[in-house]
Order: C-alpha cells, then sequence, then structure tokens
C-alpha cells in the first residue's frame, strides 16, 4: 500500500503601478509534492523599483521628445531653452517656453506634446489686474492640473470650501511694461467652481475670483467656494 503526500502551493499576485506606466508582476510561493503529476514551482520574478536616476533619464527623453514636436511645428524655443512647471499633485514634466520665431508662449507635456501657443499681443490684452486659467489643464490621479497666469499681481493661494490650495510660480514675461507670471496648482476632480484666490498688487492684499470648472457636468452638483 503506497501513500502519496503533497503540500499546496500558494499563489499571491502583486500589481504594482507607477504613475506614467503600469507593470504588473506575479510571484509564487511554496513547493509542489514530488509525487505523480505534480506542476514544477515557477521562478518567483519582481520589478526592480525605478531610481531616481532612471526618473531622471526618462525626463530627459520626455524633454526631447517635446522639443522635437515643437521644432517640427515650427515653435521651437530660443536657444531651444525650456523653463520645467512643477505640480503639487506630482504631474509633469510640464514645459513652457518662448517660440523663436513668433515670439508666442507656448506649453507641451509628455501626455500634451503640443499643447498650444499664445501670442504675446494675446496676453498683453488679459484683464491687468487679474489672473485666470492659462492653455489648459490635465487630469492626473484624481485632481486637475491647472496653469493659472496673473497679470500686474502676484498669487498667494487659492482656496475654496475653506480648503488652501498651494500654487508654484513658474515663468514670467514682461509684455507691454506688464509682467505676466504663470503658475501651477493642482484642484479636486470633485471641487470645481469660482474659487476665492489671495493676490498682491500694489503693496497690499487683494482677492479674485476665479471659476476652475474643467468639466460641467462632472458630478452633476456645483461647486460653491
Amino acid at each position: 500500500m503506497s501513500r502519496v503526500r503533497g503540500v499546496t502551493g500558494r499563489l499571491r499576485t502583486v500589481v504594482a503601478g507607477l504613475a506614467f506606466s503600469a507593470c504588473a508582476c506575479t510571484t509564487v510561493s511554496g513547493q509542489a509534492g514530488a509525487g505523480a503529476g505534480a506542476t514544477p514551482t515557477p521562478t518567483p520574478t519582481s520589478t526592480p523599483t525605478p531610481t531616481v536616476s532612471d526618473q531622471a533619464a526618462r525626463s530627459d527623453q520626455v524633454k526631447q521628445l517635446i522639443l522635437g514636436t515643437a521644432k517640427e511645428r515650427g515653435t521651437a524655443p530660443v536657444g531651444d531653452a525650456f523653463t520645467e512647471l512643477r505640480f503639487s499633485n506630482g504631474y509633469g514634466p510640464e514645459l513652457i517656453w518662448q517660440a523663436e520665431k513668433t515670439g508666442d508662449i507656448c506649453t507641451a507635456s509628455d501626455r500634451v506634446l503640443a499643447r498650444g501657443c499664445v501670442p504675446l499681443a494675446e496676453i498683453a490684452k488679459r484683464p491687468t489686474p487679474g489672473v485666470g486659467t492659462f492653455v489648459g489643464a490635465s487630469l492626473f490621479e484624481g485632481s486637475w492640473s491647472v496653469l493659472l497666469m496673473a497679470d500686474g499681481e502676484t498669487v498667494d493661494h487659492i482656496s475654496c470650501q475653506g480648503r488652501d490650495f498651494p500654487v508654484r510660480a513658474g515663468y514670467s514675461i514682461p509684455v507691454d511694461g506688464v509682467l505676466h507670471t504663470v503658475y501651477t496648482v493642482a484642484v479636486p476632480r470633485n471641487l470645481q467652481g469660482r474659487y476665492h484666490v489671495a493676490v498682491q498688487r500694489d503693496g497690499g492684499s487683494a482677492e479674485e475670483r476665479l471659476d476652475i470648472t474643467m468639466e460641467k457636468d462632472y458630478g452633476n452638483v456645483p461647486v460653491e467656494c
């Protein structure tokens, strides 16, 4: 009389997600019994965590791709110079530059390689002092990554329903004696509406109201800030 004794392996699946790419990795642990028909145990696999140098290399690749696209469209920057804009939610890189041929202010990211360019004449027409959205926005991990432009004033922060959202100044250009500054800000997708904007102008504090509504039908309930 013979006895067959086996040990049943356990299967565990680990899925690791990255900001702009995803990798699914499966790790199998355990042993298969030595009896007839036993299935060989798969070799465990793993994915190394991207290092700082890996991320820097990818960022450089994105910048070169944006630069190549700009050259193809005739909007290459003066001296190939970009300014990198950073968002508090990690979105990016978003680049901004002045086009050599036209003088327009252009922006692009790895998701939107040619977001758009704005002529200086159009920037000069913006209400001064004032603040408004600029060029476009991108949805990233549940937040809208928004570009703002302040005209003849500076932005401290924006707020809605008692929550403050930090802004980051990234690029400035004078047009007809007025300084125009581009800021980044990340706001929750479910918190769209007319935000309070704390600004500094003429040496004093003031407040603006700014409509940040990227999806008019999202949630079906308007937000009152």
